[in-house]
């Protein structure tokens, strides 16, 4: 960071209690006092007397000055985002899309570990072994069971396309919240629109009403009452304003990130159209693969453990010695201790006690049966709930279209018209309040259907993962 500004603040200090015309002499010749910025080098334009005072006012005035210098960093620009933008975003910085990832990465990793062989045992052994000479013996064995790789690699490869699986459900999950946010956000912020406009109806009213209240015309009952409907308006338009902050804020955790935004695409329509044939469309949901993969791991699983019951193969080599004379072809031949003999052993380890591994397998059987049912349980849960969300659509959808076509035009007119008759004198102030009331609420609604229907449309999306 650069240097704010260069006093020598121990020179002032030092010099404080010293004679006045001494500290006036001393200030006027260190002249070379420079103030920096962010944006670059300014000069701060000082008068001649601001060296001869105290070293609190000369603080103050230094930090007048830097307010008053220019700075990019004091303001910031807001960056304009879409909902394409924040979605994709999200697909990238999502620290949960990034665990999942990572959990991916680890189980692509460990299909390395499918043959895992046992540790070798290396064994020694020294002192009378043959005899009363000293002898030694080295050997060296491994076990292993050739049933079994072949089902760990399998279990380990499902493993790695359910951890795939995962992050296209994390992903989807995302997707699905940042569209929920965003289309909320729409929603507040067009509410807010509808009671803005409806708080400048409210301000002529209030206008209209006082001077009404100041000829004598009407009572104080008229203003009061247009007073109360502006500030409850007021406080309708500081609630939006809060819950689109949260959404913004649910969206900016969504795409880590950190900064504001402000939406590029703030039109708030009904969504187009989904191509939707029928529920089978629902198996596209990673949710469903998921569970399907899950089936698939405890097959996997159950042949792993019934590897288990099959033998483990040991083989082994060993060498020695054995100090003295052997009869090799009828003569006797003499042996130092030198290790020279040789001899090889193979294994078998059978599961006898197998009771363990017998019940792991039927435990395994059960395991499949459970995933299954899971598996088709959530099918048919989502089937339902999408076959839900189809009525629900249409039923918006028809709503949406009787707002647009109908109740907005006649909204507008009882508004307009109204508005012209209050000011005319040809209502009171009650039937007026009740019509333009009777406008805001169709628009409110209209509002309110679009909101529902996009947010439906946003269920259907990820039932299908669209």
């Amino acid at each position: 960071m650069k240097k704010i500004f260069n006093i020598k603040t121990d020179h002032w200090q030092r010099n404080i209690h010293k004679d006045q015309s001494v500290q006036n002499n001393e200030h006027k010749t260190n002249r070379n006092y420079t103030i920096y910025s962010r944006s670059g080098f300014a000069p701060c334009p000082l008068p001649l007397a601001f060296y001869s005072l105290p070293f609190t006012p000369c603080l103050l005035l230094f930090t007048f000055c830097l307010f008053l210098l220019p700075s990019k960093s004091i303001a910031q620009t807001v960056q304009p985002l879409d909902l394409k933008q924040a979605i994709e975003l999200g697909s990238k910085n999502n620290l949960n899309i990034q665990a999942s990832e990572l959990e991916s990465k680890m189980h692509a990793q460990l299909k390395g570990s499918a043959f895992e062989i046992p540790k070798t045992e290396v064994s020694g052994t020294f002192g009378q072994i043959n005899s009363n000479a000293k002898d030694k013996s080295f050997s060296i064995s491994q076990s292993f069971n050739p049933f079994q790789y072949g089902a760990k690699k399998s279990l380990l490869n499902e493993n790695n396309a359910a951890g795939q699986l995962k992050v296209k459900v994390t992903k989807q999950e995302t997707t699905f919240n940042i569209r929920q946010s965003w289309n909320a956000m729409l929603y507040y912020t067009k509410q807010n629109q509808l009671l803005e406009n409806q708080n400048k109806l409210m301000e002529k009213f209030v206008k209209a009403a006082s001077l009404k209240f100041q000829t004598g015309e009407t009572n104080s009952l008229e203003k009061t009452v247009a007073i109360a409907k502006q500030q409850e308006l007021q406080q309708l338009i500081k609630q939006n304003d809060a819950k689109i902050w949260v959404e913004k804020s649910r969206i900016k955790a969504l795409i880590n990130r950190d900064t504001d935004f402000t939406p590029a695409d703030t039109a708030f329509v009904a969504l187009s159209a989904l191509s939707v044939a029928d529920s089978s469309m629902i198996k596209q949901n990673s949710a469903i693969q998921l569970a399907v993969k899950q089936v698939h791991i405890a097959e996997a699983f159950k042949k792993v453990e019934k590897a288990t019951l099959f033998p483990d193969i040991t083989a082994g080599y060993a060498i020695q010695s054995i100090t003295g004379n052997q009869e090799v072809n009828g003569q006797a031949v003499y042996y130092d201790a030198s290790p020279r003999f040789q001899t090889f052993s193979v294994g078998l380890a059978l599961p006898i006690f197998a009771g363990s591994s017998i019940a792991k397998t039927k435990a395994a059987q059960t395991n499949i049966d459970v995933q299954k049912k899971n598996a088709a349980y959530l099918e048919n849960q989502l089937k339902s709930q999408f076959q839900q969300q189809i009525q629900e659509l249409q039923t918006y959808q028809s709503l949406v279209d009787y707002y647009k076509n109908t109740a907005l035009p006649n909204a507008k007119k009882i508004s307009n018209n109204a508005t012209k008759a209050y000011q005319n004198g040809d209502i009171s102030y009650v039937e007026y309040v009740q019509s333009i009331e009777t406008a805001l609420n169709i628009q409110l609604n209209n509002s309110n259907a679009i909101h529902n229907f996009n947010q439906t449309a946003i269920n259907i999306q990820y039932l299908i993962n669209n």
